[in-house]
């Protein structure tokens, strides 16, 4: 409990922190709004929203790398935005492929720049990790396989944010933990209950 006590009077501990993590919280508001978004334009456009939040607190927070890997996610948003994986799916692998070749690309430089201590480099892996599996997520079109690919993305963003004390971004993650492994769980049950094969269930 104490542990938990001191960690919150952390993030309001100076007034850099303080915005740092009222901007994240900001973000994740908009960020768990988008999941209430009845179309796919709505989604992203929201979560762009929230993602430039997220992107600013993270200069705040001293989570840099962090703030660097989300000023790709207004990118990506703004591509897969114009890009149908349904109807489009060679478009949108190649899209993933050179996002995924980026954020790594940007991990090199930023390391090679900055030459942070070797805890830091491996804790900025979890964003490139984190950004991997959420890009293959939007080239999904199978709602189950999807939320699959948003879990690891989730555990790696719950991982950096618990690191640098990001309040918003540990209580989205939470969520979005929470959220995709219920979907999964119901479309699994949906599928069982309409009699197909186990088989062809794992499959999806």
């Amino acid at each position: 409990m104490d542990f938990i006590t001191n960690a919150v009077s952390e993030m309001f501990s100076s007034p850099t922190v303080t915005v740092g993590t009222v901007l994240s919280l900001l973000g994740m508001v908009f960020t768990v709004m988008s999941f209430q978004a009845k179309n796919k334009k709505a989604l992203i456009i929201i979560q762009t929203i929230g993602s430039t939040f997220f992107f600013i607190s993270y200069f705040f927070l001293g989570g840099v790398f962090g703030g660097i890997i989300n000023s790709f996610y207004l990118l990506r948003n703004f591509i897969f935005l114009k890009i149908d994986s349904d109807k489009e799916p060679l478009k949108a692998r190649v899209v993933c492929l050179l996002l995924c070749t980026a954020y790594f690309a940007s991990y090199a430089v930023y390391t090679f720049i900055v030459r942070p201590e070797l805890i830091t480099c491996m804790l900025n892996l979890l964003p490139v990790g984190a950004s991997i599996g959420g890009t293959i997520a939007l080239t999904e079109t199978k709602p189950v396989k999807i939320r699959i690919w948003k879990i690891p993305d989730s555990i790696c963003w719950i991982s950096y944010n618990t690191a640098i004390l990001s309040l918003g971004g540990i209580l989205c993650e939470i969520f979005n933990i929470t959220s995709n492994t219920i979907s999964i769980i119901r479309f699994r049950d949906k599928k069982r209950k309409a009699g197909e094969p186990e088989s062809h269930q794992l499959a999806e």
